[in-house]
């Protein structure tokens, strides 16, 4: 984050009004900018117009120059801070980044998630929102150097009856069921079991795929309308496009069935030529989520506007990504809540960033370099009605992780 405005406070009793004042303000579901001022109090948007007088006291930010968006929605990261050995602590990620919302990827399964609910998202400043994992190890398995252990690797704890009841218990925070697939065609056996959890709780499916057996096509057959499969550019078998960079047909038929598709953009989960061949051939993203944790967020993948960036670059507009970064991610949330909008009433989460013009260059895993003359950086972060501090993200102690 560069040039962070002011100085901002996350602590302290009751809400001070604060003003927003001179920016171009984002709505995501007209797609348009337009210059307006915002009146915050207690919290929430108490008005949007032209021209608001600050009261007496208020804290007045200047956003002249700026692009102020709703607060952005990242739907899929590691959040489940030491149960989850890779997950990270999503307030300062939030602080320097404009993201408010977050959705854990399915780091817990039944056997964690109360712990995740009471150690992690009752104590973040953040909204934090959670994928619940059809295995009940969740992915706490994962992150030890030198081992490839997964959570499917053993197939009893693919245990139906504690997720539907965590679940029900839960269902404030937890807004689908996730899966990993590996290779293996035993994989399709948690991915049977995962649309039968699916079905029985009555929320979508997301689908972590990469790897072949099985192919993208042996998993069709298993996915809904308003499922979600995430890691859509990743290479390989099984990918997106074919080696003549066409839409192979199964995720045209995925797509034509209402299934939803998600970067999930993390390290080797993206690779910029396929990603770029797909785009060209109108394959664009339903959302855009960067799968951050400790592995990626010091290089690669960074942060979402270094995401937003990417995809900017690989041709969608501003308008675009905002959206796939606001709006989209925000309907497979409690509508209530109003995330991914700037409304009156709503809470006053939102977003300051500038665009920076110059020639900036971004690597894939592979890398493969990707040319930017323009990228989105962030200039403070709004919660609640409070400007933020940026904070620093506390690195993993331990040099047994897997990096």
């Amino acid at each position: 984050m560069a040039e962070p405005i002011g100085c901002g406070t996350d602590s302290g009793a009751g809400a001070a009004s604060l003003v927003v004042r001179g920016g171009e303000v984002f709505d995501p579901v007209a797609g348009r900018f337009d210059r307006l001022d915002i009146l915050v109090a207690d919290g929430t948007v108490a008005r949007m117009a032209p021209t608001v007088e600050a009261p007496a006291g208020a804290q007045v930010v200047d956003a002249s120059g700026l692009l102020v968006t709703p607060g952005l929605v990242d739907c899929h990261v590691h959040a489940f801070r030491w149960g989850h050995l890779i997950s990270l602590d999503v307030d300062p990620v939030s602080s320097q980044s404009g993201v408010t919302t977050f959705v854990d990827g399915g780091s817990a399964g039944s056997l964690q998630f109360m712990a995740f609910r009471r150690f992690v998202i009752e104590r973040v400043r953040s909204n934090l929102y959670a994928l619940l994992n059809v295995s009940a190890l969740g992915e706490t398995v994962d992150g030890l150097k030198g081992v490839d252990a997964w959570e499917n690797d053993d197939l009893r704890f693919l245990h139906l009856d504690s997720a539907v009841e965590t679940v029900e218990k839960n269902r404030d925070l937890i807004v689908g069921i996730k899966v990993r697939i590996h290779t293996g065609l035993e994989s399709l056996l948690p991915m049977a079991a995962a649309r039968a959890l699916a079905d029985a709780v009555g929320l979508p499916l997301v689908v972590h795929t990469m790897k072949a057996p099985p192919l993208f096509a042996d998993l069709l057959p298993y996915l809904k309308a308003g499922d979600v499969v995430t890691h859509m550019y990743h290479p390989g078998p099984g990918c997106l496009v074919d080696r003549h960079g066409k839409i192979t047909p199964e995720y045209l038929e995925a797509r034509q069935r209402g299934v939803l598709f998600d970067t999930g953009t993390a390290r080797y989960h993206t690779c910029h030529p396929v990603a770029q061949a797909a785009i060209d051939g109108g394959f664009l993203p339903d959302t855009i989520s960067t799968d951050l944790c400790l592995t990626n967020y010091q290089h690669i993948t960074i942060d979402m506007p270094t995401t937003l960036t990417k995809f900017m670059a690989l041709g969608l507009s501003l308008e675009q990504v905002l959206q796939r970064a606001t709006i989209e991610p925000a309907r497979s949330l409690p509508a209530g809540r109003g995330h991914g909008r700037l409304a009156e009433g709503l809470a006053a989460d939102i977003g300051l960033f500038a665009i920076e013009e110059g020639e900036f260059t971004y690597h894939d895993f592979f890398g493969n370099p990707l040319q930017a003359r323009r990228r989105l950086v962030c200039r403070g972060t709004i919660k609640d009605g409070r400007l933020l501090t940026p904070e620093e993200q506390e690195p993993m102690p331990f040099s047994f992780m897997r990096r």
